[in-house]
């Protein structure tokens, strides 16, 4: 398989809406935190090319099947004009990103330079950060955040993202092996360190997110008991760095807290599953 993958390689042949939307499904409880989780055994930690490229296309038309420009841009407008979102809206607005930030990951997870491409990433972030406003009442940040977005989402802007969208030079196995390596040894940088601000562990939950985003997509492809143990895993983590993060936003706002300074412990509940889960990689080989 050519590691070069154009809109017309990714376009065929197309995934079932069953596989669409048990991908989705996957993603929606990508936080859940299941209070016992079982870690596998055993962590397969080399992946065949054609899994890492179908885990890419699968993630890519999730994308596109599921986000509508036109609808994106008149929801950010309501957001500008109102700073606020009804409930069935945010709702919209909150798949909508869900689908372009787990596109984002995967082309840092299968892309040959692991990194996000910049519209796609300036994009993902304008709309997170007008989604931390309206959680948190910031009414100034919501318009400002909004504004950036649809700049984003015009014609010229636009153009770039799908370019960056619709062309990627795919990683090979031991490269995604290699990027997994790095991505954890931030998470065990956390975790030894024991205190971080807030950005420090706005990366680790990153990393976390990352994996999840992984396991959800193979998973939906190729079912399997073990990476499902990792998966639920990793998902009861990225919740509860999620609820803590939200915790932080709050802090930050109130200004009881700056978040690029101020240090705090890492909660027992977090640092502990994530030192496991990185036990388990070491374990099955994984240089960390």
């Amino acid at each position: 398989m050519t590691r070069i993958l154009t809109a017309a390689a990714m376009d065929g042949p197309r995934f079932t809406a069953e596989q669409i939307a048990r991908l989705y499904d996957a993603i929606e409880i990508d936080d859940v935190v299941d209070p016992h989780t079982e870690l596998p055994d055993r962590i397969v930690l080399d992946h065949d090319p054609g899994l890492l490229a179908d885990c890419f296309r699968l993630s890519r038309q999730l994308l596109i099947d599921g986000i509508d420009r036109h609808e994106m841009f008149a929801l950010l407008g309501k957001l500008r004009r109102d700073r606020d979102l009804d409930a069935a809206a945010r709702v919209r607005f909150k798949d909508m990103r869900a689908k372009l930030k787990h596109f984002r990951f995967a082309i840092a997870l299968y892309g040959e330079r692991h990194r996000y491409p910049p519209v796609i990433d300036w994009l993902t972030t304008a709309l997170g950060h007008a989604q931390d406003g309206f959680k948190t009442g910031q009414a100034g940040r919501v318009a400002v955040k909004a504004g950036v977005a649809q700049l984003l989402l015009a014609p010229g802007a636009w153009s770039l993202f799908v370019r960056e969208r619709d062309r990627i030079v795919l990683t090979t196995p031991e490269g995604f092996r290699v990027f997994v390596s790095r991505d954890l040894a931030t998470l065990d940088a956390v975790v030894r360190h024991g205190e971080v601000t807030g950005g420090d562990f706005h990366a680790a939950r990153k990393v976390v997110s990352r994996q999840v985003s992984f396991y959800n997509a193979a998973l939906t492809l190729r079912p399997d008991p073990e990476a499902m143990r990792m998966a639920r895993s990793l998902a009861a983590i990225n919740g509860l760095m999620g609820s803590l993060h939200d915790e932080l936003i709050v802090r930050r706002v109130s200004g009881a807290q700056d978040y690029h300074r101020d240090r705090f412990t890492l909660p027992p509940s977090i640092h502990t599953r994530i030192t496991h889960v990185l036990q388990c990689f070491r374990a099955s080989g994984l240089h960390i």
